[in-house]
């Protein structure tokens, strides 16, 4: 059966597209907004999230773009969702702010950088939500729609981290997908070649960044492509100590560590980990009792399947 193995691809392929923050420092901002910005998601990558609460809060007040903020009010729904808080209803808010986001972007007649950047992590984030859904097909369409834009973004590559972000991951997917599955890569026949080797020298690039949200997605973009599908442990766990290391506080970010680890058959490293991570979200003042529950729960998963 060819379509079960295209529904996987499309799995691993949107989780890791879908991460990216497009909404940081846009060159049409003050430097008001972009504090804003940088400040939302430093709280947001190191789990503050009544912090970030409170930015978002201040960026509604503000004179910045109404799609820009619907995008951000929609990853901090997505980020509550994958830490155990109020499923239901971050799920609804998430999916509301991603198609206001989506339906004002198209009002855009102005498709400059800006407006590419927020509409690819709209639909981006659109396909991670329907496969978080079980919609795999739904999460195709969306992520078909994203690779679209994408492909303008390649017109303007230069020195704009942001943008060779976002071309690093395309050049690395279509080649994996062109490499991988020959009969879906003749979906994307009329668009540019990928280059995984370009792909993977631009994602290495912004992962130096002395942009903290540049640098986050790059690490983490790496992270994934090594881990999913590369099946490389060793050069996935550079990456992901890199983002324990500058973002202690995000237990997504320690599971995948403890994972890791067990992979690596680090066990005596994993064991002490696996203590470490149970006294501190029993312990943490910034995460609420579902989501202490949650990543209880989580651990107790990962130490059961051995993954």
């Amino acid at each position: 059966m060819i379509f079960p193995r295209y529904y996987l691809l499309t799995i691993l392929v949107v989780i890791t597209l879908s991460s990216f923050n497009s909404d940081f420092a846009q060159d049409g901002r003050t430097n008001d907004d972009n504090t804003l910005i940088n400040s939302y998601y430093h709280s947001l990558y190191n789990f503050s999230f009544s912090r970030a609460d409170s930015s978002v809060l201040l960026l509604s007040k503000s004179d910045m773009d109404s799609p820009t903020i619907y995008n951000v009010k929609a990853n901090l729904s997505w980020w509550k969702l994958i830490s155990g808080d109020s499923t239901n209803l971050n799920l609804k808010n998430c999916s509301y702010n991603i198609d206001e986001s989506i339906r004002l972007n198209l009002k855009n007649k102005q498709r400059d950088k800006d407006f590419l950047l927020n509409i690819i992590y709209s639909y981006s984030l659109k396909a991670r939500l329907e496969s978080y859904n079980g919609n795999s097909l739904k999460a195709f369409i969306y992520f078909y729609k994203s690779i679209g834009y994408i492909r303008e973004c390649i017109k303007i590559s230069g020195t704009d981290e942001r943008v060779n972000l976002i071309i690093g991951l395309y050049l690395y997917l279509m080649d994996y997908i062109r490499d991988e599955y020959n009969l879906l890569s003749a979906l994307f026949f009329s668009f540019p070649e990928g280059n995984k080797t370009k792909g993977l020298e631009y994602l290495e690039n912004c992962s130096a960044s002395k942009n903290e949200i540049v640098r986050t997605e790059a690490n983490y973009f790496l992270f994934k492509i090594y881990s999913d599908l590369e099946k490389d442990s060793t050069k996935a766990f550079v990456h992901v100590l890199i983002l324990n290391e500058q973002h202690p506080e995000n237990l997504v970010y320690n599971l995948e560590q403890l994972k890791l680890l067990l992979i690596l058959k680090k066990s005596n490293e994993a064991q002490m980990y696996r203590k470490m991570l149970i006294d501190k979200i029993q312990t943490a003042e910034n995460i609420n009792t579902l989501q202490k529950n949650h990543f209880l729960s989580q651990i107790d998963q990962i130490i059961k399947t051995g993954i």
